[in-house]
């Protein structure tokens, strides 16, 4: 059933809906085949008999692909479209997904299964960066330009709901009794995890390259068909403009913040005596309240007409709360910081998406190119902020790890990007572009 509501020449179609559901279902997949690991570490780390650091880098390998493959993944998807561009990076995820299941029956060295699943988690990095170029190549083809950074917002929804659920998921699927010594059954435990993840992702990308659909039966706005610029001139075009740049570097600071705070929050909130069970429930309360923005932010973005000041909120909002939870030793108010600093910082993820696509010199045609740029900038942040924040750390006289220089250094990076935002972004919601068009009908 369609929905012709809005513009007389576009039109929308109830069909839609699916699209985004099955769309949003890997990207939920992806996420969660990403992080198996993270919950479990101890455990992967006796499996396979290797450090703790060796370990971490199986979650931190995938993000470095973005690095490499961001700017060309997006433009495969401007250039053969969103389907081509998820279905692939669907497949490679479930292909190596199977291998790195497979791995633990056929070596019998732990080191060396560590390093084929090393390698495994690296192309399924590769993959899911052909995924999340698209998080708003698929709304732009579906929705009215007026609905469009709603739709980019629900499938953000989907993307952090992955990782929220997965963790508890890996914890619940492995079931490895806390405190085990007995190898045998962590190892039980781990290949549990890595045959249903494997299960889950091939059933996916099954159910997106069934369901889903290129292209609506008439346009839903005006949406080119093809790219005409390679990668690299794509990535020119994009790094001339100050606002993009300007997005860039938020995307940088953005994605480094909240890494940072994720990775490191059992000894931010160790400083104040409280248990690493209360840390996740802390970093938990970040992911929950970005599910909560990611779905009605963008929404009151559209309603508001703009976007500019939702970035500018965010950076307002996070600065005191993550000086909050670095510095407040109150478990009521860490918890509270941590829902409102994701409830307003990982929304800004789809609002940046949402303005490059509607940027003048960008704008639906170049739009995957653009967001695979910004999450490979986004990525080397995830990468830098962390480790910038070790320099920062210091020690108490008791043997305490203590955060807090850390947590003021990721302040000033808040200011920087709010600063930038102020600056640079150029505005480019309706409201200004129902100012501008009319405007130029006034003037023709």
């Amino acid at each position: 059933m369609e929905d012709t509501t809005g513009a007389e020449e576009y039109r929308q179609y109830g069909y839609r809906w699916v699209v985004l559901l099955v769309f949003g279902l890997v990207l939920c997949v992806q996420a969660f085949l990403w992080i198996s690991f993270a919950p479990i570490e101890s455990s992967v780390e006796q499996v396979f008999g290797v450090s703790e650091t060796l370990v971490r880098l199986l979650a931190l390998v995938g993000p470095v692909m973005f690095v490499f493959l961001g700017s060309y993944a997006g433009d495969i998807s401007d250039r053969r479209g969103f389907k081509f561009a998820v279905s692939l990076g669907a497949i490679i995820i479930s292909v190596f997904g199977v291998i790195r299941a497979i791995v633990p029956h056929v070596i019998d060295s732990g080191t060396a299964q560590y390093w084929i699943v090393l390698v495994c988690q690296a192309v399924i990095g590769s993959g899911a960066v052909f995924i999340l170029v698209n998080l708003s190549k698929m709304p732009i083809k579906w929705f009215r330009e007026e609905n469009r950074a709603t739709a980019i917002g629900l499938a953000t929804l989907f993307f952090y709901l992955g990782t929220a659920i997965g963790i508890p998921l890996v914890n619940a699927l492995a079931s490895i009794p806390e405190g085990t010594t007995d190898v045998a059954v962590m190892s039980a435990g781990v290949n549990r995890i890595l045959w249903v993840t494997a299960a889950v992702m091939v059933a996916a990308t099954v159910i997106f390259i069934l369901i889903s659909k290129e292209n609506p039966p008439t346009p839903s706005g005006a949406v080119p068909e093809e790219a005409k610029l390679g990668t690299w001139e794509a990535l020119k075009r994009f790094l001339s403009l100050p606002t993009f740049r300007a997005l860039a570097f938020v995307s940088l600071i953005g994605y480094g913040v909240y890494l940072g705070l994720t990775v490191t929050m059992e000894k931010i909130i160790g400083y104040h005596g409280f248990s690493s069970s209360f840390a996740s429930i802390v970093a938990a309360g970040i992911t929950i309240g970005g599910i909560i923005g990611a779905a009605t932010i963008p929404g009151i973005s559209e309603k508001v007409g703009l976007r500019k000041p939702f970035l500018i909120i965010a950076a307002l909002v996070t600065l005191p709360m993550g000086l909050v939870i670095g510095f407040v030793g109150v478990k009521a108010l860490d918890v509270i910081g941590a829902f409102l600093l994701g409830l307003f910082l990982l929304p800004a993820l789809p609002i940046t998406f949402t303005i490059v696509g509607e940027m003048e010199e960008i704008g639906p045609l170049f739009a995957g190119s653009a967001v695979g740029t910004l999450m490979a900038m986004g990525n080397i942040g995830s990468l830098l902020v962390p480790l910038a924040m070790e320099l920062f750390k210091r020690e108490t006289e008791a043997g305490v790890t203590d955060y807090r220089f850390s947590i003021v250094f990721l302040g000033v990076l808040g200011i920087l990007g709010l600063v930038a935002v102020i600056v640079w972004v150029r505005e480019t919601g309706p409201r200004v572009r129902g100012r501008s068009e009319s405007g130029k009908t006034a003037a023709g």
